[in-house]
């Protein structure tokens, strides 16, 4: 079975009860790597008194100049293991959990645990799954990082791409966490393209359709319009790359040499749907039922319909890295956590599910 590592999030929300309840649901089909300290762990389960029946693998990090992921030792149901690498913060697991209240140790060590998972996905393990975070909390723990993508992007120097959502929708976010009046600046065909040819790599999607910026596609420009022409000609640039990778992406914007190539490979079929599809329609149960893969401009056009929709049940992924990462889609439910009140699993469970067929695609693609 594929190996998940795991990082626990912040310590005082509800990770570790959704760690805890579904761990012998999980072992059914992974074999799971929780990246949190023995006491820790102990100290958040003495809380919840959940008792998983299945063995229970923990990874404890530690720092050294050159990464090693070795075997430390057997406690009762638990097999202890060591990850060293050059953590960038001091690792401080000695401290008492603070449920339902922001914590600068319970943030850095969040930071900590997810860090030390990244590196350890990318070189010992198959994947990555993320517990919720607190934003504020790693602000309050001096972590320059507004989120897990933005962090991954340092990480691995690549440039992530974020997607949200679930089988029944997924949607990726051309821009994140910008201010509305930039988003238009980086609508250009080119870079537009890279994403949208990138995007299509990491996920094998078919049937693809990109949503426009502006109301009613424009309007054929009688609302503004300068956008609408960037992304036409950026799903043009892509559908024509993705038919003849040979092409130097660049060459494309050139008009006439775009247009000669469409007329030479007319006869292959699109990935991306050949016009921008009008935002305010395209999640109907008619539209989703003819295009559930979609690319959004930014960020809450798409995720507002997206989580009225699936919230209980959609992920967060980043793709375009050299690790499959996904995460649950919530926070950390302060209000609820350590109450053992019933919470919702199905994000958590289908992010693992999520992170397996991703990385079937990956060997795909290799």
């Amino acid at each position: 079975m594929k190996k998940i590592a795991i990082s626990v999030g912040d310590l005082n929300g509800i990770g570790m009860q959704i760690l805890l309840a579904c761990h012998d649901e999980l072992v059914k089909i992974c074999e799971p790597y929780y990246f949190v300290h023995y006491e820790l762990f102990q100290k958040a389960n003495n809380l919840l008194k959940i008792t998983p029946k299945s063995k229970i693998n923990l990874v404890e990090i530690s720092y050294a100049s050159k990464p090693q992921f070795t075997f430390k030792e057997k406690k009762e149901n638990f097999l202890i293991y060591d990850f060293s690498y050059q953590a960038t913060k001091i690792i401080d697991f000695d401290f008492e959990l603070n449920p339902a209240n922001l914590d600068a140790k319970s943030g850095t060590y969040s930071f900590l645990s997810f860090e030390g998972a990244s590196y350890c996905s990318n070189l010992f393990l198959d994947a990555l799954v993320t517990l919720p975070i607190n934003k504020k909390t790693w602000q309050m723990a001096g972590v320059n990082y507004k989120g897990h993508t933005e962090a991954l992007r340092d990480f691995f120097k690549q440039d992530a791409i974020m997607m949200l959502g679930c089988d029944e929708l997924f949607v990726a976010l051309y821009t994140e966490h910008i201010a509305l009046r930039e988003v238009y600046k980086q609508i250009k065909a080119l870079k537009l393209a890279k994403f949208l040819i990138n995007f299509y790599q990491c996920t094998l999607f078919e049937k693809i359709g990109v949503l426009s910026f502006n109301p009613h596609a424009s309007d054929n420009g009688v609302i503004g319009g300068e956008e609408e022409k960037e992304i036409k000609k950026a799903i043009r640039m892509a559908n024509v790359f993705l038919k003849d990778c040979v092409l130097n992406l660049q060459n494309l914007e050139n008009e006439d040499f775009l247009s000669q190539k469409e007329k030479e490979l007319s006869r292959k079929e699109n990935i991306f749907l050949s016009e921008p599809l009008v935002a305010d329609s395209a999640f109907t149960p008619f539209a989703l039922s003819k295009c559930k893969y979609l690319v959004s401009m930014y960020h809450d056009l798409a995720l507002a319909p997206l989580k009225a929709l699936y919230f209980d049940k959609s992920i967060n992924v980043s793709l375009n890295l050299p690790i499959i990462r996904t995460s649950v889609d919530h926070g950390t439910a302060y209000d609820r956590a350590y109450k053992n009140e019933k919470i919702n699993l199905q994000s958590y469970i289908q992010a693992v599910k999520s992170a397996l067929q991703f990385l079937k695609i990956k060997e795909k693609t290799k």
